[in-house]
Parts: C-alpha cells; structure tokens; sequence
C-alpha cells in the first residue's frame, strides 16, 4: 500500500512539476506581450492581464503540493538543532498532519464552492462572442501578427464559453484539484514521517 501511493506521489509530482512550469511560461509570455503592445504599440489587449492572473494563481495553488512533498516549507532549523532527532521527527510528523487535515478542508469546501460558483467572467466576452482582434490597419505585420495571437488564444478559450461568457467555476475548479493534490502529497509525507520515526526508534532500542 505505501509502494502504491508512494508511486501514485511521485508520478502527480511529475506532472504538476511540468504543468506548473507551464503555467509560469505562460505568465512570462503574456506579461511581455502585454507590455510590448501597451507600451510600444499603445495597442493594449484586453485579456492579457486575467490570464496571467489566473495563470499565476494556478501556478501558487498546484506548486503548494510540490513545496510540501519537497519538504520546502519553512522550517525552524536553529530549534531543530537544539532538540532530540526524534522530537524533530515528531515536530515535523505534527505539522504534516495538520497540514493533511487543511488539505482535506481545502479540497472538499473547494470543490463546494466551484459547483456553487455563481456569475460569468465577462472579461473575454469578446472572444466568446467574436474571435480576433479587429482594430488596426491590415497592410501592416505588427497588427497581422497581434491578430494571429489573438485568433490563437480565442481559439484556446471558446470551447469554454456558455451563453457568450466563460463560468467563474473553471477558475474556482483549481481549488479542488490543487486540494487532492494536497491531500496526496501530505498523506505521502506523514507516512514517510512515520516510517522515519520507526527506523530511528529501531536504531535507538538496538
């Protein structure tokens, strides 16, 4: 059983390793494209800002997973010195578990709060509605290109359209996911912590 989730943690902390680094290289490149329009061709897109912003928050939400089954949660490492290995163990095995039962919180009343989700997103109504960007003089490469750029990501959002406006539950679906991701990885870890506990307190009686 613990081979199976072990191997279950570590096939998710792949993929949540390569999505996250993803949604970082999507951040990256709207942010620039964003500025080079705004600020060089005064020519600012409308959908740049929130989807960077929904980018990112997907980016800190999954990447939270990672950080706890890497053990990269800050940690008091001057007290740890000053106490026994295995009350160290304990400490951590503690703070594990607690963050094992917010993690189960998070999933459930996320996934709550996604079905319930009320409102639309009405910041890419214009994508849902008609696709491309249609401003601009045609003979000209910059906005031939802007354009192809903005056909490419209205493209990517209409399949999640309804009734000409993108639901708010899509974006709210990650707490939910981001939530199991948790569970797992601290479920993970807690049975790491105790398998270590019981390695040292073997070394410890022999």
């Amino acid at each position: 059983m613990k081979k199976l989730l072990f191997k279950i943690d570590d096939t998710l902390g792949r993929i949540t390793e390569t999505v996250t680094s993803l949604l970082m290289l999507i951040v990256v490149l709207v942010v620039l494209y964003s500025v080079l329009m705004r600020y060089v061709f005064n020519h600012p897109p409308f959908w740049t800002d929130r989807i960077s912003i929904f980018a990112n928050v997907g980016m800190i939400l999954m990447g939270l997973s990672l950080t706890v089954r890497n053990g990269d949660l800050i940690s008091m490492q001057a007290l740890y010195e000053k106490i026994s290995p295995m009350f160290a163990l304990i400490l951590d095995a503690t703070w594990n578990v607690i963050i094992l039962v917010f993690s189960l919180a998070f999933a459930w009343y996320g996934l709550e709060a996604a079905m319930i989700m009320p409102g639309q997103y009405w910041d890419f109504q214009d994508f849902c509605i008609d696709l491309g960007y249609t401003d601009g003089d045609d003979g000209n490469i910059v906005f031939r290109l802007f354009r192809t750029v903005e056909d490419v990501v209205g493209y990517a959002i209409r399949p999640f359209c309804v009734d000409g406006a993108v639901p708010q539950k899509y974006l709210a679906m990650l707490m939910p996911v981001s939530g199991v991701l948790l569970v797992i990885s601290s479920l993970s870890v807690v049975v790491r912590d105790i398998v270590k506990i019981q390695d040292l307190r073997e070394k410890l009686t022999n």
